[in-house]
């Protein structure tokens, strides 16, 4: 009989220790696979809940297993998955302290399939019961935003028959006010509000009321109107068209393959002085409440809108300026083109990494942004083993660019003689190489009975790696020719002044092998671009430029951030956070500057042709 006994004993003993394992190991899986989801890697963690489940049914995290595994599979896109569990999960655990998230899911599952009514009743469901005060604020913004966009008279009408309750009497109340405002009955919908917060002061949905009466402002402003200000000056005008165009398309085709991404685009004109811009632009805040501002606009406006961005809480998106230091006049102003000083070190890199330059040359504008694109390639050059050897300015309206030129040339010169004679004495300091430098060049090298038969620029200047030049566009004419004519050998690298494919071309014979960064880059023979070319000439009887496609790119990446019911901080948020996208023309992600794009592109002049490096 004892031993009986103790046998039992050592048998609960081992079964208890089977039981400590599995449950640690449950835990073990459980961490992994919520490690995975944090991390965006939604099929492993799918995979890591589904075996979890698998290998323990009856585990004590089964409740937080199923939820977990059916938000991956919401996630995933896997709707239909999602919903198994869900239904699966609302049978089995009617008392889990889960149910609401559940509930919260199950409504997120029917909207992404287009199930607008059953969504709001899940999260009515919700609003009645749940105790998380943060989900239930929440819910009650995707509860009115779906009724209020998605829901139409008799469907409110029919959910009214269903939830003869007074939380949901003024739910409808309030979504039927807010479509008054949107449809132009301002004052009539405002007195309905005032009206509903007088009576019903401490309604779980009085927060919304108060949101809305506070027209147009602040971060808590939720909207699906984007604002975009065209140029009037005759000279953007056509740039201004093709760009709210494009983003026009984006807009048009987003909507089409997804519901809940309808938004609705504003155009406006606005005028190159900057008070009379703010004070359309302050009109248009109190008249459309936009959710986001795209200013296709120049330099003192974009800067401007950053600052008034800063102030009035909405997310403004500058789709060409380059000025270092616009993102950061606002939280809420995001640069496209990237900043001078961004370029500066993306060119840098790829000429010390890719290139294997030791000696550089640079010539560049005695400008802000000439200032700021050496900034960032010198910081890159003094964190290597690579030398600045030679600098030059140049200044606004210079044709003339002889004397920088020499100047390059020369010091070529000169360090390839430093080389050579360092390789035979180490010891010589640098006012000795100098000296004997200037023997090199008028005993040497361009001695008297040389002068007589050749022109000095006959003879190569090499000892330079490579040599940056950044211009502007219309000072490629000028620069071209003489820096052939200097006869420097060097690889030639440029800013994005130099990305204008006709102007090379007509310069070619003197730019041939010229490495410059871009912005944008466009491969006309991609499918992708093929196709868009082909929708977009059939549905808008137009031919796509770069400015349609940079509107397009943009406007894609925008909406693909928005869901109903976002708030502007909410939309800053996610637009910060942005992963790489993929345009057509232009890839936005943001790296080394918080909002301010770092994608930039490599390409080469070659015989012709352009071919993107990187």
């Amino acid at each position: 009989m004892k031993l009986r006994k103790s046998n039992l004993i050592l048998l609960f003993i081992i079964l208890a220790v089977i039981w400590s394992h599995a449950q640690l190991n449950d835990q073990q899986l459980f961490s992994k696979g919520l490690d995975y989801y944090k991390r965006e890697q939604y099929r492993d963690a799918q995979k890591t809940f589904f075996n979890a489940l698998k290998s323990s049914p009856n585990s004590r995290i089964q409740t937080a297993l199923k939820l977990m595994l059916a938000k991956s599979y919401y996630k995933l896109g896997e709707y239909s998955s999602s919903m198994l569990v869900v239904d699966d999960f609302l049978r089995n655990y009617p008392e889990s302290d889960y149910r609401d998230d559940i509930y919260f899911l199950k409504g997120k599952i029917n909207f992404r399939r287009e199930k607008y009514d059953q969504a709001v009743e899940s999260w009515y469901w919700v609003v009645q019961n749940s105790r998380d005060l943060r989900l239930k604020n929440k819910t009650t913004n995707y509860l009115f935003h779906t009724m209020e966009l998605y829901l139409g008279g008799q469907d409110l009408k029919d959910l009214g028959r269903k939830y003869d309750d007074r939380e949901f009497r003024n739910l409808t109340e309030l979504v039927q006010a807010k479509k008054m405002i949107n449809s132009g009955q301002v004052e009539q919908g405002e007195m309905v509000l005032r009206d509903f917060l007088s009576n019903q002061p401490e309604s779980v949905f009085a927060n919304i009321a108060r949101d809305i009466l506070r027209a147009g402002r602040g971060p808590g402003v939720t909207s699906n109107h984007i604002l975009i200000l065209k140029s009037n000056q005759a000279e953007l005008h056509d740039i201004s068209n093709a760009f709210a165009l494009g983003f026009y398309y984006a807009a048009r085709e987003m909507a089409q393959r997804d519901r809940q991404k309808v938004m609705q685009i504003d155009t406006l004109a606005v005028e190159s002085r900057v008070l009379s811009m703010l004070n359309t632009t302050m009109d248009a805040l109190d008249k459309f409440s936009p959710l986001s501002i795209v200013g296709p606009l120049n330099d003192d406006e974009s800067s401007s809108l950053a600052l008034l961005s800063r102030y009035e809480f909405f997310p403004f998106i500058s789709p060409f300026n380059s000025q270092k230091g616009l993102a950061a006049l606002s939280p809420y102003a995001f640069q496209i083109n990237p900043d001078a000083e961004i370029k500066g070190r993306f060119l840098a890199e790829y000429t010390i990494e890719e290139l294997g330059a030791e000696t550089i040359a640079v010539l560049v504008p005695a400008d802000a942004y000439g200032i700021s694109i050496l900034k960032g390639f010198e910081d890159v050059v003094n964190e290597s083993d690579a030398e600045i050897v030679e600098k030059q300015w140049y200044y606004e309206d210079t044709e003339d660019f002889s004397r920088q030129f020499k100047a390059i040339r020369s010091k070529g010169f000169y360090v390839s003689f430093k080389d050579s004679v360092l390789q035979e004495d180490s010891t010589l300091t640098e006012e000795e190489l100098q000296e004997q430098f200037k023997i090199y060049l008028t005993e040497t090298l361009f001695n008297s009975e040389s002068r007589r038969d050749i022109d000095s620029t006959q003879v190569v200047s090499t000892g330079i790696d490579a040599l940056f030049i950044a211009i502007y566009p219309e000072y490629v004419p000028y620069v071209a020719p003489q820096f052939a004519f200097q006869n420097i050998e060097t690889q030639l690298l440029g800013n994005e002044g130099w990305n204008d494919q006709e102007l090379l071309k007509q310069h070619q014979v003197y730019l041939d092998g010229l490495i410059y960064i871009s912005a944008g880059y466009l491969d006309q023979e991609s499918w992708n671009y093929k196709a868009f070319q082909s929708r977009f000439r059939q549905q808008m009887q137009e031919t796509p430029g770069t400015y349609h496609l940079l509107g397009y790119d943009i406007g894609k990446w925008m909406i693909s951030h928005y869901y109903p019911g976002i708030s502007r901080g909410e939309y800053r948020d996610g637009l910060s956070n942005t992963d790489l996208y993929q345009g057509i023309l232009e890839n936005i992600q943001f790296g080394i500057k918080s909002r301010v794009n770092s994608q930039l592109n490599i390409l080469k002049f070659y015989r012709g042709q352009f071919l993107k490096l990187r």
